[in-house]
């Protein structure tokens, strides 16, 4: 029987990596370019098998094809059991079938495909919408095939844009990418019902030094706030939902540029 829990239910029971036993070997596989908004990420090297035999099905094929120009996040997250034996060396075996999490994420401004990154200054005031479309692909290891694949129900965030705001809705951020001035302090409001988080390195060019961010827990009707100093670019995620594709980008230039 498959769970029909979404992502924000699950979390209601979420505990942070640190806390818990449970060892991943996570490897990413594709990150995004230019020409292909992509990112590929397995938890283990049965999920990574998974993976290989979900991207030869047909019917998984067609559905990355159909999400050109949007941005797509192929979670595979099998379920193992993990044994450590007596040198600490850690296998993994399967506990059942592989799962495969594919989640397309785009946003409109004013009803048109966002697609350019703009600044706070073009989109304010501005109707912001931002869409979300799941699909769960089942594996079965032993046969190499892919059992079944379930789609769940579009989501749909729509907000007005403010300055320096970024709603950070159900399991999407928005705007997810932005252009900003160095100095500039950027919020991020949460206005769903469950906790989220705001991961990731700012780079800053100028400085050549990286800085690690998190923001702790943002609970619901709460916010939290950054100052971008420097030129740079900050990549970051919501750790809890980071399956679903919830991730953001900010491009932050020189003071006056």
């Amino acid at each position: 029987m498959v769970s029909k829990l979404l992502p924000e239910e699950q979390v209601k029971n979420f505990n942070a990596l640190s806390e818990i036993s449970l060892k991943t070997n996570l490897k990413v596989i594709k990150t995004p370019t230019p020409g292909d908004n992509t990112f590929i990420y397995v938890l283990n090297p049965v999920a990574e098998e998974a993976l290989h035999i979900a991207q030869n099905d047909t019917r998984v094929k067609q559905i990355i094809n159909e999400q050109e120009g949007k941005a797509i996040t192929i979670a595979a997250i099998q379920p193992t059991s993990v044994m450590e034996s007596k040198d600490r060396k850690v296998s993994y075996s399967s506990t059942g079938p592989g799962q495969i999490i594919i989640t397309s994420n785009w946003q409109y401004v004013n009803g048109n495909f966002y697609s350019n990154t703009a600044n706070f200054t073009e989109l304010d005031n501005k109707t912001g919408e931002s869409r979300q479309h799941i699909w769960n692909v089942f594996v079965d290891l032993d046969k190499r095939t892919v059992s079944g694949i379930s789609e769940e129900p579009e989501r749909i965030m729509k907000e007005t844009f403010q300055p320096n705001l970024i709603f950070t809705g159900m399991n999407m951020f928005m705007p997810d990418t932005v252009k900003v001035s160095a100095g500039s302090v950027i919020t991020w409001a949460n206005n769903s019902n469950l906790p989220h988080n705001v991961v990731g390195i700012y780079k800053k060019t100028a400085a050549g030094s990286q800085v690690a961010v998190d923001s702790r827990f943002i609970q619901p009707n709460e916010s939290w706030s950054y100052n971008f100093n420097d030129a740079g670019v900050f990549e970051y995620i919501c750790t809890i939902h980071s399956t679903d594709g919830m991730k953001g980008t900010i491009l932050v230039s020189s003071a006056g540029r």
